[in-house]
């Protein structure tokens, strides 16, 4: 059964939650978007709804770029065998960033026996093979949850094994990994089986067994770096070497850290509250309370300054005129001198 009218604004969990409900699917989907934990989730379910993946004669799988997109038209053209559809899962196709028409004709063409669930880690909306899919079916963007609904989220994982978590603790958890849903799922487990023997998970348990990501070290190591407080700023950043995190994405990420503070820092020269702010910078509006107190111990042109000399240093890194290891922290010693 087809897909009822499609609306703007789509939630993409909503609309493959309604499809399956009411047993009315589209043709074609794509899911796609940052958070890639929700993405397998729905790809998952969607397929659990529509077909039986062990059934070799009604469903296949084309993966990479270099799949004939020709043999996806092939398989849907053909009738179901007992079954009715025939289902293609497309991952990782690379068909969304590149010039792809005769394809995207010939899926306006497939027989309403057919449907094909494209996953794609990257999409241009000028394709016409997006414009085809999103017109015919279901392109549906999936990115990372406002903390309210992450905290919803973690607090229902916990439910879901017999837990109880407080707000302090899903807090310091989220602080602790970041927002991504997979990081998070991680460290849920861990502490599941940390509290195997209790209910109640609180802050201590999080801060003793959640180690925190290369983002939480950033923030650790800039907090350093504005406190003059050299060797700890040095000593975080071999301890992201010793965790096998490349240098030129610790720069990346020390980069980034710098440009938030920097657009908070005009945000609050703005008179900007921290709601605002948050939705300006695209990150949770507890986190702008921690970016807010570090920019505080910068002005606006220091923090400029700071953003030219990563630019000066990833320039000698692909200039091959510097060792990353090396470039990386002379910056550092630099920077917290």
């Amino acid at each position: 059964m087809a897909a009822g009218k499609k609306q703007s604004g789509k939630d993409a969990m909503a609309v493959i939650n309604e499809h399956i409900k009411n047993e009315s699917y589209a043709p074609v989907y794509l899911l796609y978007g940052d958070e890639t934990y929700l993405v397998n989730q729905y790809r998952d379910k969607l397929l659990s709804a529509v077909t039986d993946c062990e059934d070799n004669m009604n469903f296949a799988k084309f993966a990479g770029e270099k799949i004939d997109p020709m043999e996806i038209i092939g398989f849907c053209e053909t009738m179901p065998f007992f079954a009715d559809r025939r289902v293609v899962l497309a991952e990782g196709t690379g068909l969304f960033k590149k010039s792809c028409e005769e394809f995207a004709e010939r899926i306006k063409e497939l027989p309403d026996t057919s449907l094909i669930l494209f996953v794609e880690s990257e999409v241009d909306k000028r394709n016409k093979l997006y414009k085809t899919v999103d017109k015919l079916g279901e392109a549906l963007c999936f990115e990372t949850p406002n903390e309210k609904t992450l905290a919803v989220w973690v607090k229902g994982m916990f439910k879901g094994e017999g837990k109880r978590i407080t707000d302090d603790a899903i807090r310091s958890l989220i602080e602790h990994t970041g927002s991504d849903m997979n990081s998070i799922k991680n460290e849920i487990d861990k502490l599941i089986s940390y509290t195997v023997d209790r209910e109640d998970v609180t802050v201590s348990d999080v801060e003793a067994l959640c180690v925190g990501n290369s983002e939480g070290h950033i923030f650790e190591m800039i907090d350093a770096i504005s406190r003059k407080q050299q060797d700890r700023a040095l000593h975080l950043y071999h301890e992201l070497l010793e965790n096998r995190e490349p240098a030129m994405r610790i720069l990346f990420l020390i980069a980034r850290q710098y440009d938030l503070l920097l657009k908070t820092k005009m945000c609050l020269a703005e008179n900007k509250n921290y709601a605002d702010t948050a939705s300006v910078l695209g990150i949770p509006s507890w986190s702008v309370k921690k970016y807010a107190e570090q920019c505080r111990n910068y002005s606006e042109q220091e923090l400029k300054k700071i953003m030219e000399a990563c630019q000066d240093t990833d320039y000698k890194l692909k200039t091959s005129q510097a060792s990353d290891v090396v470039a990386v922290e002379v910056l550092l010693i630099s920077l917290s001198r």
